[in-house]
């Protein structure tokens, strides 16, 4: 008997659902990948590629283009103030890629939909999932595009459709948590600063705020903060010469009860959100994604949502901690979290294995 691999709808065509589709299509499976923005997104969003996901986008061949493309950040300066408690140096990491890949999210996306684009699969945009049916034979999916309504048959459904994911939301599955009391706020800007471009900078500061700056490509940076606007948390000295992007927004702590149900499952957003401590997020998606599509075309789906809900849930644990950790407002408090990141974040076998 022949085998013929899966065929898959995929709902978002962020970096999560991009992954999922190269994946799918490199392992021979039919796909076809839709969203219902009408354009790419031009803003930056997230911008650390991290060594799990270089290494799970490599058989795609999309992971070279990157590097090309992005800056590789060796260390994670940990401060309090202007005061070094500790450094994280990823070239010490046990991993061909020992750096972090610091790229605009929009950059990677291209790069992503350039490499899907040459194997002759196109993002159907302005394309909505209005409803679908799911039996033992397949999923049967309503799309809504450009007024017209249209009946698609495939063996699988993947929602890789963010936060507010409508496939989450027609399954019923639950998607509780918390969301932090501060307004957050990121830019991307050109500045100068006693700190330099080429690193990462955490700065926690006394009063519980928390500032993160990384560098970019060029000349740019990235500021992401717990406070209203990023900028005023700058250090004395900074000087900002040109804003090229600034927002604020909420932060949530949610998880989804299941990531999947029948033949429809889901990855990246849609699945969890939490604070950006760490960088985890974007990175997270992408390996729910590829991991999905190995199941989907070798095996393994029933197992899908258990593994990966234990994978999410550490994650949304340990980025809340590392939060939490960074902006401490007691005093007394304090001095034991600037031993910890002393003693432990600045140790050697945490560099080694973080």
């Amino acid at each position: 008997m022949t085998y013929l691999p899966p065929s898959a709808l995929v709902v978002g065509a962020g970096p999560v659902g991009l992954a999922a589709a190269l994946e799918l299509d490199r392992l021979g499976a039919a796909v076809r990948l839709i969203d219902q923005s009408s354009d790419r997104p031009a803003l930056s969003k997230a911008v650390g590629v991290n060594a799990r996901a270089l290494e799970l986008l490599e058989p795609s061949g999309v992971t070279h283009k990157l590097l090309d493309a992005g800056l590789k950040v060796s260390v994670v300066n940990l401060r309090f103030g202007t005061e070094v408690l500790a450094a994280i140096d990823f070239s010490k990491m046990q991993h061909r890629h020992n750096y972090l890949l610091c790229l605009p999210q929009s950059d990677t996306e291209r790069i992503m939909v350039d490499a899907l684009a040459e194997r002759g699969i196109t993002v159907e945009r302005a394309t909505e999932l209005t409803e679908f049916e799911q039996d033992d034979a397949g999923i049967a999916a309503m799309l809504s595009a450009q007024g017209s309504a249209s009946r698609h048959l495939a063996d699988y459904l993947l929602g890789c459709d963010g936060a507010h994911s409508s496939v989450r939301g027609a399954l019923g599955l639950g998607f509780g948590g918390e969301r932090y009391p501060d307004s957050w706020s990121l830019a991307d800007i050109r500045m100068d600063w006693a700190f330099g471009h080429g690193e990462g900078n955490l700065i926690m500061c006394p009063e519980g705020q928390v500032l993160f700056v990384i560098s970019l490509p060029g000349d740019r940076f990235r500021a992401i903060s717990n406070t209203e606007n990023v900028l005023d948390l700058l250090p004395e000295g900074a000087s900002v010469t040109e804003i090229l992007w600034q927002t604020s927004f909420p932060v949530s702590l949610r998880h989804v009860t299941s990531y999947g149900s029948g033949r429809v499952f889901l990855a990246g957003d849609a699945a969890h959100i939490h604070s950006p401590a760490g960088g985890r997020g974007m990175n997270l998606g992408i390996e729910d994604a590829t991991i999905l599509a190995w199941r989907m075309v070798r095996g393994g789906l029933e197992t899908y949502s258990r593994d990966r809900h234990r994978v999410g849930a550490q994650v949304v644990r340990e980025s809340d901690a590392q939060f939490r950790m960074a902006a401490i407002r007691n005093p007394a408090l304090r001095p034991v979290r600037d031993f910890l990141v002393r003693h432990v974040l600045g140790s050697e076998v945490v560099q080694k294995n973080h």
